[in-house]
């Protein structure tokens, strides 16, 4: 398994943007992720999908000094159009990190050229798969790299409108419902049973 970390100088730099802001934030490290000022929503709705602790101090001091290695930070805000505005606001990070979005709710900064897309190509790599030999299924904008890099590239039925498009094909159902496993049986194994 090959980890590609962000540096914790520009990780830094994303926070103390954040916290001016007065953003909620996920901080995820190579075996874990903290959380920073969110709200019981955000916890509520992370449930099962994250394990959270608090960011130790408040600030990223502990994390560098014990020598994590940072994977990701993401801006939390429930306004996805504000969230959109920031974007363009925060131009300056285009240059230096990959950022997309996720969930209509967060901002992600990930290393440069480090997505889903490449992330599937380099494990196509390390199992000796071609690319056309791959599906992909996302729903949202931190999907698109790597729908646009299978072979063939789904979208749930919620995918975001933005994005149908790029997509070969769509499920009849959202990922709540069940998006992932109707696509193996239409596309990957539609005759087992």
């Amino acid at each position: 398994m090959s980890f590609t970390g962000m540096d914790g100088d520009l990780v830094e730099e994303i926070f103390k943007r954040g916290q001016e802001l007065g953003l909620g934030m996920h901080i995820y490290t190579e075996d874990q992720v903290y959380g920073y000022q969110l709200t019981q929503e955000e916890i509520d709705f992370c449930q099962g999908r994250a394990d959270f602790a608090a960011l130790p101090g408040g600030d990223l001091t502990a994390l560098r000094a014990s020598g994590a290695r940072f994977a990701k930070i993401l801006y939390v805000d429930t306004d996805f159009p504000r969230l959109k505005k920031l974007r363009k606001d925060l131009a300056d990070f285009e240059k230096v990190s990959e950022m997309s979005f996720s969930s209509n709710r967060y901002l992600e900064f990930n290393p440069p050229k480090v997505n889903k897309g490449t992330g599937l190509k380099k494990l196509c790599q390390e199992l000796g798969y071609q690319l056309d030999e791959t599906m992909a299924i996302g729903d949202s904008f931190n999907d698109l790299a790597m729908i646009k890099a299978a072979g063939t590239g789904v979208g749930g039925a919620n995918v975001s409108p933005e994005m149908r498009a790029d997509c070969d094909k769509i499920t009849e159902k959202t990922f709540d419902q069940g998006a992932v496993a109707e696509a193996i049986g239409r596309w990957v194994l539609p005759d087992y049973e």
